[in-house]
């Protein structure tokens, strides 16, 4: 029996186009684990695995490779990851996008996690373009706004621990994710809501500073699709979950909350960003030096969601293709 299980949905490839599968094959190849001791899961539409098929992916490294096709009514990026741990035969289930590539620790660090006693183990993402490094100022900056919230916000002294979930970075125990599987809402938000549920079951969440991906993006998917659709989700999202995040003050001034909540997410932002460049190996100083750039990426994503908040306020039904997912 494998390890562990990796799973691959041929969503974000499909809709997105910003990497192709054969990146993410490349990294996993790269593993300091025993990729005989795992299979190879990659979920997709009936196209996507013939081509896969043509790839050969993973070669004879993995233990055992599986394509499994969806049905197109119920091709959807939650409801794939789901699909990959139904098949799964492993006790841990090890999930990333197919345009995401994962550091050399990046399978070892989850497993480790899980057998040291965690049910859930999420750890850094980060944000990679065409050529560029993800440890690039740039790209540390653009990634801290966008996926540091998986961080929970301690003391420095505390040991990192988890503040949510990204589905592209994540290990459960296959018997916790059958238990508690992502919504089928077709929105971004799925993997806070799970986070959520997982909490309130009492299961065990690991923070694994060696657990990390670096997520394909482009200036424009960056701010004008992924903050933008943050925003515009909004007030969806604070109808579905009782834990979800809200200031109910400011919801009673609809006109100005976006401006105002914005507004404290910016300075929330301030020392959550050293938190952020600790766990991925920033000195004190290169996180001082590199503070004035954070800060402009945090006014400018939170801008970004402010517009969509406004956009979801005034004009729904013209801007949901912008925000879609």
């Amino acid at each position: 029996m494998p390890v562990a299980s990796i799973v691959i949905e041929g969503y974000n490839e499909e809709c997105n186009g910003l990497a192709p599968l054969p990146d993410t094959l490349e990294g996993l190849l790269q593993q300091d684990f025993p990729l005989k001791s795992a299979e190879l899961i990659l979920v997709g539409s009936t196209q996507q695995i013939d081509y896969w098929r043509t790839l050969n992916p993973g070669g004879q490294s993995f233990g055992q490779v599986k394509l499994i096709p969806v049905d197109p009514a119920d091709f959807h990026y939650w409801h794939v990851k789901n699909i990959g741990a139904e098949f799964a035969e492993s006790e841990i289930v090890a999930l990333i996008d197919s345009d995401a590539m994962p550091e050399r620790r990046w399978l070892s660090s989850l497993v480790q996690s899980i057998q040291n006693g965690a049910d859930v183990s999420v750890g850094p993402s980060l944000y990679r373009g065409r050529g560029g490094s993800p440890y690039s100022p740039w790209m540390l900056a653009a990634a801290f706004t966008s996926w540091a919230l998986v961080l929970a916000r301690t003391r420095s002294s505390q040991r990192p621990q988890v503040g949510c979930i990204m589905a592209h970075n994540a290990a459960l125990r296959r018997a916790v994710f059958l238990q508690h599987p992502f919504r089928p809402i077709r929105r971004s938000f799925c993997s806070a809501l799970m986070y959520f549920e997982l909490v309130r079951s009492g299961v065990k969440l690991s923070f694994e500073p060696g657990q990390r991906v670096a997520h394909a993006t482009t200036f424009r998917w960056w701010l004008g699709r992924r903050h933008f659709r943050t925003g515009w989700e909004t007030y969806i999202a604070r109808t579905v979950d009782k834990n979800w995040p809200r200031v109910r003050a400011l919801e009673k001034i609809k006109l100005i909350e976006p401006i105002l909540l914005r507004m404290g997410l910016i300075f929330r932002d301030g020392p959550h960003w050293f938190r952020f460049a600790r766990v991925v190996g920033l000195s004190r100083l290169q996180a001082i030096l590199l503070f004035p750039l954070a800060v402009l990426a945090s006014v400018a994503a939170r801008t970004a969601e402010m517009v969509g908040m406004y956009a979801v306020m005034f004009a729904p039904k013209s801007t949901e293709y912008q925000a879609r997912f």
